[in-house]
């Protein structure tokens, strides 16, 4: 659900349609979830490691191969040949049936690892995907903010040129506090935004550009 702020200003030069909130989280939302779920969970070292160790990883140990060079020397007491040597590899295998066993009782464990890397992924994009989500809806509000600072100083213009005896407030001013005010936390909120980008973009293994990139993607396939 997404509620309309009230409308800005009268002037359609600044503002033609009411910026909207979100209340919720939508089916969007969800869906892109998902898929920065899936690019994580295949990208992480983590899981990646754990679901190795479940493989023929896990095998490693059971079955032994040793190779042995050899060299065998043949004295033939000949005047024409001496000796004659031949070189030789030898191949032994041992197979230890005990920690098959164990590595067969330990397999439920190691999937269960395997399952608790992916859900400590997916939890970790969802935390970073609703941090971007708000900070992104604040970046909106601060933005609201500076323009009704514009819409207000344009109304006070409109009135001081046809009553001389009003007093024109800079609105861009360091001394004007509302402007102050509003112009650090459009910063705040701007900063805040991009450190979350960065954030879902580490969390889920990609460039924040190929984030972004997935992001607006889905803002097209719901127009």
């Amino acid at each position: 659900m997404s509620l309309p702020l009230p409308a800005l200003s009268e002037d359609k030069q600044l503002n033609n349609e009411p910026q909207m909130l979100q209340t919720e989280i939508s089916d969007r939302d969800l869906k892109i979830i998902e898929q920065l779920v899936a690019i994580a969970q295949r990208q992480s070292s983590q899981v990646r490691e754990a679901k190795a160790a479940m493989g023929w990883r896990a095998f490693t140990d059971v079955l032994s191969i040793e190779f042995s060079p050899s060299q065998t020397t043949t004295n033939y007491n000949l005047p024409e040949i001496s000796s004659e040597s031949e070189r030789s590899f030898g191949m032994a295998l041992t197979f230890d049936p005990i920690k098959l066993l164990n590595i067969i009782q330990e397999l439920p464990l190691r999937e269960a690892r395997w399952q608790e890397a992916k859900q400590q992924k997916r939890l970790a994009v969802l935390q970073s995907y609703l941090a971007y989500l708000q900070a992104q809806q604040a970046t909106k509000i601060a933005v609201y903010k500076m323009q009704q600072l514009a819409i207000a100083g344009t109304k006070t213009e409109r009135i001081a040129s046809l009553n001389p005896q009003v007093t024109v407030t800079h609105q861009v001013s360091l001394a004007n506090h509302d402007y102050v005010a509003a112009a650090t936390e459009m910063l705040n909120t701007n900063a805040r935004e991009r450190l979350a980008l960065e954030e879902l973009a580490a969390c889920v293994g990609l460039s924040s550009q190929a984030t972004m990139t997935i992001l607006k993607a889905s803002d097209l396939n719901n127009q």
